[in-house]
């Protein structure tokens, strides 16, 4: 299972790699690229005409889809009796490998690592700054993800409720037509959490 996770974890940074190295592939992987990204919006949200934003867009959504196998963990144990929580630690960990580089991206390559430049952004445009609000609770939550840093900080892991509602609304404002497979991306997440809820 470790293994599937990692390949899966890591397939859209290869994919991304192998998409915009045009050198080292024939014409008709391209072709298969192409066709393939008209079909799978909800991953790849956007024509990959800019590789840097492509490259973030991939990122983002692999964050965000990680996070919610993540959260679908407890669900499965609660519900279905399937324990899969010896692997949340790891996926949770690719979950922020990716919003990582989804915010590096936008600090080091857009901002070029200018401080006044970042927080401008996330003063004068809201969906930054909830953006940057849910990495850093992600950040929190990889620092105390070992087993010993865990037991003394499992509270501020709650703060994964928050950081769900800032991811939703960042995702939604970062696109300026909301359409029906957004609400039902942002849909899934909140259903994830009220099944975690209610359980409780």
């Amino acid at each position: 299972m470790r293994i599937l996770i990692w390949i899966g974890a890591l397939l859209p940074i290869l994919y991304a790699a192998i998409r915009f190295s045009a050198d080292l592939h024939p014409a008709w992987l391209s072709d298969i690229f192409l066709f393939i990204e008209g079909y799978i919006r909800v991953v790849l949200t956007k024509t990959p005409n800019d590789p840097l934003k492509f490259l973030s867009d991939l990122c983002g959504n692999s964050a965000l889809w990680l996070l919610a196998l993540t959260l679908l963990l407890s669900p499965l144990r609660s519900y279905l009796k399937i324990n899969l929580l010896p692997y949340r630690r790891l996926l949770g960990l690719f979950a922020f490998f990716h919003a990582f580089i989804h915010a590096m991206l936008f600090i080091a390559i857009d901002q070029q690592f200018s401080v006044t430049g970042v927080i401008h952004e996330v003063t004068t445009k809201p969906f930054i700054a909830f953006g940057m609000g849910a990495f850093l609770i992600l950040l929190i939550m990889a620092l105390t993800s070992s087993r010993k840093l865990f037991s003394k900080f499992k509270g501020w892991h709650k703060l994964i409720y928050i950081a769900v509602v800032l991811i939703a609304v960042h995702y939604l404002m970062s696109h300026k037509t909301v359409t029906l497979t957004h609400i039902a991306v942002v849909g899934t997440l909140f259903s994830l959490l009220a099944l975690r809820l209610l359980k409780r």
